[in-house]
């Protein structure tokens, strides 16, 4: 099964379940005994990991459509815009989630969850028309919270906000594109 496939399928999977779950730490999803529809907390952890995947996909092919799939079109266009910000500086950016932990997943309100992950991302930029690649970032570390809400029976990340660490190698917005 290719990784579309796979990813396809788990959104139908949450898409159809409906439950909510108490929250929970460290990414545990609390679940009612003898229960077997996916859970709230399941369904927005799988969300975010599909989030993430058609994130890093729509900044390499320099499309953010397919982020409607699991956002608001207001989150969605918010990274079109970023991305098209990269892109008038001719570069496109590669991005790689290398690893995710739930640390807290909230979703004791009826039809919302509060989800924080850490989450550890490899990213360069290339230029568009060589493909030469610059300003190359391994292990840089988020902090993020992602609000999901489920309208109409159809679980959507509704916001986001991100904080990063620190880094030396971490290049002024400017100076990556050659503006300084």
């Amino acid at each position: 099964m290719n990784t579309n496939a796979f990813f396809s399928l788990l959104l139908v999977v949450m898409i159809a379940g409906c439950n909510e779950a108490a929250p929970t730490k460290g990414g545990e999803a609390s679940s009612p005994q003898g229960a077997s529809a996916v859970t709230a907390s399941e369904q927005s952890h799988l969300l975010i990991v599909r989030y993430n995947q058609l994130l890093s996909e729509g900044y390499k092919t320099i499309n953010m459509t397919k982020l409607q799939e699991v956002t608001t079109p207001e989150l969605a266009e918010k990274a079109y815009y970023h991305m098209a910000a990269i892109g008038e500086g001719k570069s496109r950016m590669l991005s790689e989630l290398k690893k995710i932990k739930f640390v807290e997943t909230d979703c004791s309100q009826a039809s919302k969850c509060r989800v924080v992950t850490k989450e550890l991302w490899d990213f360069t930029y290339a230029d568009i028309q060589t493909g030469k690649r610059s300003s190359e970032v391994k292990d840089y570390a988020y902090d993020v919270q992602y609000l999901l809400e489920n309208r109409q029976g159809r679980w959507a990340i509704t916001e986001i906000s991100a904080s990063g660490e620190e880094r030396k190698e971490v290049l002024p917005w400017g100076k990556m594109f050659k503006k300084q």
